[in-house]
């Protein structure tokens, strides 16, 4: 690694955070920073990489800006899960009026 670079190290509980999330908010990051995600007893570490030296605040701003989007996605995918059955029944519904799910043909009506 040059000496240019900065690094940071950010912790996530995985009792509290999926995975995924943390993916998804680094993956929204790329621009900022990459990050090599590692699972460690039950946490996840996220080294982030910064293509250009930074401050010590602009690093603090971009690791908070991180921490909001992990928070972000996690609770997308728990909303996700919640409604799940909400939205098969309305999807079931809506299909159930567009004879998709028979075999009989749509009216030209």
């Amino acid at each position: 690694m040059s000496d240019n670079m900065t690094t940071s190290t950010v912790i996530f509980d995985g009792n509290v955070f999926s995975l995924n999330a943390v993916k998804k908010a680094a993956y929204r990051h790329l621009k900022a920073f990459t990050a090599d995600i590692s699972i460690i007893d039950k946490q996840i570490q996220c080294v982030l990489t910064f293509p250009t030296p930074l401050s010590e605040k602009g690093r603090l701003q971009v690791e908070n800006e991180f921490k909001k989007e992990v928070l972000d996605q996690d609770l997308r995918e728990q909303l996700h899960v919640e409604t799940a059955a909400v939205r098969n029944v309305i999807l079931a519904h809506a299909f159930s009026k567009t004879g998709l799910t028979t075999d009989e043909p749509v009216s030209d009506n």
